[in-house]
C-alpha cells in the first residue's frame, strides 16, 4: 500500500506506505466539553549521523506527512540527532508550526551533555508534563548511570557506552518524586513518553530502575481508582529497542516504537528502505488509534533478522477494554 493509502486512512490524500492500526478504549475526562479528536505525530530513533549516515531525507518523509495530516502536536521519542551538522534536521522539524516535543535518548548525548542538545531543540527541562485535549502528557528522562557507589550521574559524551548494561538507563530520585507528585495532581487520563523501556524489552539487564517507575504507575492508578478519578496512567510510548511491540500491564497499555531508520544486530545495522513513524488519534469517545507505516529492509538481510525484527509500526488492530485492578 502506498502513502496515498496511508494518508487516506488518516482521512487525507497525498503521495508513501502501509498503515497498521491498534485500537483501545481510554475514556476522556467528563469535564472536557466539546472535545475534539486529538492527533499526534510520533517518530523515534531517527539516529541522524549514527555511523556517519545523515537522515534528513528520512525525517523529511515524516514531516511531509505531518504537514498533510496537521496533527495537534508532534513528538520524537529519543535518539534524534547531534548538536553539530543537524541544521537540516532542525529545519525539517521546524517546518511544523504547532507544538513540538522532545524526549532525550541515550545517543543524543553521544558527543555532548544534556544541556547542549536541549539547547539545540529548545527543550527547557529534561522531563516535564503538559495538558492538551483532555489528556495529561508526561515526558521522562531515563538517561542516568548508576555508579559503583549507587549514585546516579547524567549521560554525557558517551560515558554510558563502556559500562555494563546493569549500570544504564536509570531515572534519578528527584524525577521519581516529581513523577509521583505530577500523577497525583493530574486532572485527566495520563499518557507517558520515554526513551528506554520499562516493559516489553528483551534487554532485561538494561532497564535500570524500571521497577520503581512501574510501582509509581501502579500506586497512582490505584489511588485514582479508589478516589473515583479518571486520571489513571493509560498508555506509555517507548523507543530505544528498535522493535515493534505492544503489551498490557495492570491496565496500562505499553507501545514499543520501532526505529525510524534501522535495527542493530550482531551483524551490524540493517537499514529500512523507508522511514517508520506513526500518527496517534485520541477520540473524545475514548478510542486511541495508532496508524503506522510498514516498509522492507533496504538491502538483503539474513533470514534470522527478517524473522526476528519487524519493519513496521505496526500491523495489528486491537480493541482493549482492560481496567486497572484494585
Amino acid at each position: 500500500m502506498k502513502r496515498s493509502s496511508f494518508l487516506k486512512n488518516l482521512g487525507l490524500s497525498g503521495a508513501g506506505l502501509l498503515m497498521a492500526g491498534r485500537t483501545w478504549s481510554v475514556p476522556i475526562h467528563p469535564a472536557v466539553k466539546d472535545a475534539k479528536k486529538l492527533r499526534i505525530g510520533i517518530i523515534s530513533d531517527l539516529h541522524h549521523l549514527q555511523f556517519g549516515k545523515p537522515e534528513v531525507t528520512r525525517l523529511k518523509t515524516f514531516m511531509d506527512d505531518v504537514m498533510k495530516v496537521s496533527p495537534d502536536f508532534i513528538i520524537q521519542c529519543g535518539d534524534f540527532c547531534r548538536p553539530k551538522q543537524s541544521e537540516g534536521i532542525m529545519a525539517e522539524w521546524n517546518r511544523f508550526r504547532g507544538p513540538k516535543y522532545h524526549v532525550l535518548g541515550n545517543h543524543d548525548m553521544d558527543v555532548c551533555d544534556k544541556a547542549t542538545i536541549m539547547q539545540l531543540w529548545g527543550m527547557e527541562k529534561p522531563y516535564y508534563s503538559f495538558d492538551q485535549g483532555g489528556y495529561h502528557f508526561v515526558v521522562m528522562d531515563r538517561n542516568f548511570l548508576r555508579q559503583e557507589d549507587h549514585t546516579l550521574v547524567d549521560y554525557n559524551n558517551s560515558n554510558w557506552g563502556p559500562l555494563p548494561a546493569p549500570m544504564r538507563s536509570f531515572t534519578d530520585k528527584p524525577q521519581l518524586e516529581w513523577l509521583t507528585q505530577d500523577l497525583a495532581e493530574a486532572r485527566y487520563p495520563v499518557i507517558v513518553f520515554m526513551h528506554q523501556p520499562v516493559f516489553l524489552s528483551d534487554f532485561f539487564q538494561e532497564i535500570g530502575n524500571a521497577d520503581e517507575i512501574l510501582a509509581i504507575f501502579d500506586e497512582a492508578n490505584l489511588a485514582a481508582k479508589r478516589a473515583g478519578k479518571n486520571t489513571q496512567v493509560t498508555a506509555v510510548f517507548m523507543g530505544h529497542d528498535h522493535d515493534d511491540r505492544y503489551g498490557e500491564r495492570n491496565g496500562v497499555h505499553y507501545f514499543l516504537l520501532n526505529s525510524a531508520s534501522y535495527v542493530y544486530t550482531n551483524s551490524g545495522a540493517h537499514y529500512y528502505k523507508d522511514a517508520l513513524y506513526a500518527f496517534v488519534t485520541l477520540d473524545p469517545s475514548g478510542w486511541l488509534h495508532i496508524e503506522g507505516r510498514t516498509t522492507t529492509y533496504r538491502d538483503a538481510v539474513p533470514d534470522r533478522v527478517k524473522a526476528r525484527f519487524p519493519t513496521s509500526i505496526s500491523d495489528h488492530k486491537v480493541m482493549l477494554l482492560a481496567k486497572p485492578r484494585v
